[in-house]
C-alpha cells in the first residue's frame, strides 16, 4: 500500500512537470503569444533599467521657448511635453511605475492573499471556505474602481501631512513622498486583487483533493502544508498562471485610472495616466498629437499583450486542445 501511494505520488509528479513542459513548448509555438513576449519583454526591460535606459533626467525642465513642446526629433525622440520634459525618458520611467505597481500587486494580492486562501478554502472546506469566499463576494460585490477613488480621496490631506513629517524625520528625505503615495495606491488595489486568484485556485483544489495521488498521501499522514504545495499546486498553477496573466492588465487599468484621476502616485513620479491627463484637451492633441500618443501607445500595447498571452494560454489548458 505505502509503496503503491510512493510510486503515484512520483507518477504524478513527473506527468505534472512533462505536462508544464509542454504547455510552454506549444506556447512558444503560437504566433501571437511570441508577439506578446516581445512586447512585454520589451516594456520590462525598459522598467527594470531605466535610469541605464532612459536619454535624459525625465523630470530636467526645460523652460525656454524652443525646448517646450516640440516635436519628435533626433535630439528628443519622442518629443518634448510643456515643461521641455524628454518624453521617451518619461514614458520609460512610467513602464517602471505600471511594473513596479503591478508586481507589488500581484506578490501580494495575487500570491500571498489569491494562492493562499484560495488553496485553503478549497481543501478545508467548511467554515473556513464559507468564511473566505463570503468575504469575496463582499469585496467582489463593491464597485471596485470607485472605492479606490474614495479610499484615496478620503485620506489624501493626511498622506499629504504624513508625507511631510516623513520627509523632516527620516532618512528617506526627498523620496518619502513618492514612496509613501505609491504605498498607499498598493495598498489600496491589494484588497480587491486576491479574490479572483482565490475562487480560481478554489475550484481546482476542490476537483484536485478528491484524486487518487492526494488520497494517498493523506493515507500516509503527509502534514497539510506539504499536502497543499507539493501535491495540490503543481495541478492548480497552469490554470492559476492563465487568471493572473489575465488580471494583469487589469491591475495595471487601476493605476492608470487613479493616476489619470490625480489620486495615484505622486505628480514628480512619471505615470501613464498622468501624461494622458496632461495632454488631455481636443486642441491639444490637434496641435500636439504626440504628447497624448507616446502615453497612450506603450499602455495600450501593455494592455493587450496581457489579455492576447492570456487568452493564448487559455487555449493550451483546455483539454481537448491539450490533446490535439
Amino acid at each position: 500500500m505505502i509503496v503503491d501511494a510512493r510510486m503515484t505520488e512520483v507518477s504524478e509528479l513527473e506527468t505534472s512537470g512533462e505536462s508544464r513542459w509542454r504547455v510552454l513548448r506549444l506556447l512558444l509555438r503560437k504566433r501571437i503569444a511570441l508577439i506578446c513576449i516581445g512586447v512585454l519583454l520589451v516594456f520590462y526591460v525598459a522598467g527594470f533599467f531605466a535610469p541605464l535606459v532612459a536619454p535624459h533626467d525625465p523630470n530636467r525642465q526645460e523652460l525656454t521657448v524652443e525646448a517646450r513642446l516640440q516635436s519628435p526629433s533626433s535630439q528628443n525622440l519622442l518629443g518634448t511635453d510643456r515643461l521641455g520634459r524628454d518624453l521617451l525618458s518619461r514614458v520609460i520611467y512610467a513602464s517602471r511605475t505600471t511594473i513596479l505597481f503591478t508586481i507589488a500587486v500581484i506578490v501580494t494580492g495575487g500570491l500571498i492573499l489569491g494562492l493562499g486562501l484560495g488553496l485553503l478554502s478549497g481543501y478545508r472546506g467548511g467554515w473556513v471556505d464559507n468564511l473566505i469566499m463570503r468575504v469575496g463576494e463582499l469585496l467582489g460585490g463593491i464597485p471596485t474602481l470607485f472605492l479606490m477613488l474614495v479610499i484615496a480621496a478620503a485620506y489624501r490631506q493626511r498622506i499629504n501631512d504624513l508625507a511631510f513629517w516623513m520627509k523632516d524625520n527620516t532618512f528617506l528625505g526627498d523620496d518619502a513622498r513618492p514612496l509613501l503615495y505609491f504605498l498607499i495606491i498598493v495598498g489600496v488595489a491589494v484588497p480587491f486583487a486576491w479574490v479572483g486568484s482565490a475562487r480560481i485556485v478554489r475550484s481546482q483544489v476542490l476537483a484536485i483533493r478528491e484524486q487518487e495521488y492526494v488520497l494517498a498521501a493523506e493515507a500516509l499522514g503527509v502534514s497539510t502544508v506539504r499536502l497543499l504545495f507539493r501535491h495540490i499546486l503543481p495541478g492548480v498553477l497552469p490554470v492559476y498562471i492563465v487568471g493572473l496573466s489575465a488580471s494583469m492588465a487589469g491591475i495595471a487599468g487601476a493605476e492608470l485610472a487613479l493616476s489619470w484621476l490625480g489620486l495615484g502616485v505622486d505628480p514628480t513620479t512619471p505615470s501613464f495616466g498622468t501624461m494622458i491627463f496632461e495632454a488631455g484637451g481636443v486642441r491639444t492633441f490637434q496641435e500636439y498629437p504626440h504628447l497624448l500618443l507616446v502615453g497612450a501607445i506603450p499602455i495600450i500595447l501593455f494592455l493587450f499583450a496581457w489579455n492576447l498571452l492570456g487568452d493564448a494560454m487559455v487555449d493550451l489548458v483546455e483539454p481537448r486542445t491539450f490533446r490535439r
